[in-house]
């Protein structure tokens, strides 16, 4: 085996206790996908502020959008706007950013919608965050 793709993000991790190991010792490469956990890890949603999205849309049934879980995770994603602002970028940029200096990670694949959000996600490769600041970050989110 060369390569696994699983589901994992920042606030879906049970990837570093069930698979890491085994890809480390293995040396198999790791793509994570929903790295931006269907955009809740990009700063966009707001506590208070109803979601909008069409009727049949996954994300309507998603735990992760729903009462204390959705705003303990809005919460946690707000934290992260001065980290962002100390890069001089956007929280999605930030968490793209937290991926690829995890060197477990050998791809990161986000999904977007329109052409303009390819380019946003493509500039997190400008991005080198502090060992320091990728520390802060992973606790930030070491609950979920």
């Amino acid at each position: 085996m060369d390569i696994i793709e699983d589901h994992y993000s920042l606030i879906q991790r049970k990837a570093e206790t069930e698979l890491f190991p085994y890809i480390k010792q293995h040396k198999i490469s790791f793509v994570p996908y929903f790295p931006l956990a269907s955009g809740l890890l990009t700063g966009k949603y707001q506590i208070g502020q109803p979601l909008s999205f069409s009727k049949g849309d996954l994300r309507l049934k998603q735990p992760n959008f729903q009462g204390e879980r959705f705003e303990k995770i809005i919460r946690t994603v707000e934290q992260l706007r001065p980290l962002a602002a100390n890069y001089q970028t956007n929280i999605a940029q930030l968490v793209l950013a937290w991926y690829m200096k995890n060197p477990v990670i050998s791809v990161v694949i986000p999904g977007a919608k329109k052409p303009e959000q390819v380019a946003i996600n493509a500039q997190a490769l400008d991005i080198h965050l502090t060992n320091e600041d990728y520390q802060k970050i992973d606790q930030l989110f070491a609950e979920f």
